[in-house]
């Protein structure tokens, strides 16, 4: 079976190319000082890929998915999330294009260390239950109104 974790490069190229770094557990992000939005306030949008596909095992079951995000997400971000089915693809290292089926979640928040804590907390719980080498994690600063 080939190596479906996504490489280390492409994960720093999507990092790069996404115009914002991931936050690392220590260093929270914040909106960007003095930022002003026409309507809205400035907040943090959070994107974390999870990938479905496990090593040695079957892929990640609809009914394990929707049991990770309601006991390990949703008490975390009580105010609500957004989830998106999508397909994610790289080219592994022995040229072999390796699709998968994979999970977006979004978060809106205040970009507290509290807040990114419990991000970090959902990656490593996730990459500990389903057997994950990664969980892809994007922070933006945003304008956002309900």
């Amino acid at each position: 079976m080939p190596d479906r974790s996504i490489p280390r490069a492409l994960l720093a190229v999507l990092l790069a190319t996404a115009g914002c770094g991931s936050a690392a557990a220590d260093d929270s992000a914040q909106p960007a000082p003095g930022m002003t939005c026409d309507g809205g306030d400035p907040m943090i949008r959070t994107e974390l890929f999870f990938g479905l596909d496990r090593f040695d095992e079957p892929p990640v079951t609809q009914e394990e998915w929707q049991a990770f995000v309601d006991t390990v997400v949703t008490p975390r971000f009580r105010d609500g999330l957004t989830q998106f089915d999508v397909d994610g693809q790289y080219l592994a290292t022995t040229d072999e294009l390796i699709r998968e089926d994979s999970r977006l979640i979004m978060l809106l928040h205040d970009g507290s260390q509290a807040v990114s804590d419990s991000i970090e907390a959902i990656r490593e719980e996730y990459k500990a239950r389903f057997n994950q080498e990664s969980v892809l994690r994007i922070d933006e600063p945003v304008c956002v109104d309900f």
